[in-house]
C-alpha cells in the first residue's frame, strides 16, 4: 500500500475532513482515502456513466459557488434521489 503526506493542509480543511470522517464513522485517514478514491475513479474508469448536459451544468454551477465562497467547501451538494411523493 502506498502512503502520501499532505503538507500545509489548512485547519479549516482538516476540521472538515475530521467532521466528515466522524459522520461516516471512520478515521480522517480512511475518509481522505475514500475521497481520493472516489474522485479518481471517474478518471480511471471509463465505464462510469458520464453526467447529462443538465447535470454538467449543475456541477459547474456548484464548482463556481465553491470557488466564490470557499466556506461552502464543507457542504456536500448532491441531488436528493427520494421521490417527491409515494403512491
Amino acid at each position: 500500500m502506498n502512503a502520501i503526506t499532505i503538507r500545509n493542509l489548512s485547519d479549516e480543511a482538516n476540521r472538515a475532513l475530521e467532521a466528515r470522517a466522524e459522520q461516516n464513522g471512520t478515521t480522517a485517514e480512511a475518509e481522505a482515502e475514500r475521497i481520493l478514491t472516489q474522485a479518481l475513479a471517474v478518471i480511471a474508469s471509463p465505464s462510469i456513466q458520464k453526467p447529462t448536459p443538465s447535470e454538467e451544468g449543475l456541477i459547474a454551477a456548484f464548482q463556481k459557488l465553491r470557488e466564490k465562497y470557499p466556506e461552502l467547501e464543507e457542504i456536500e451538494f448532491s441531488r436528493d434521489q427520494t421521490p417527491a411523493w409515494v403512491d
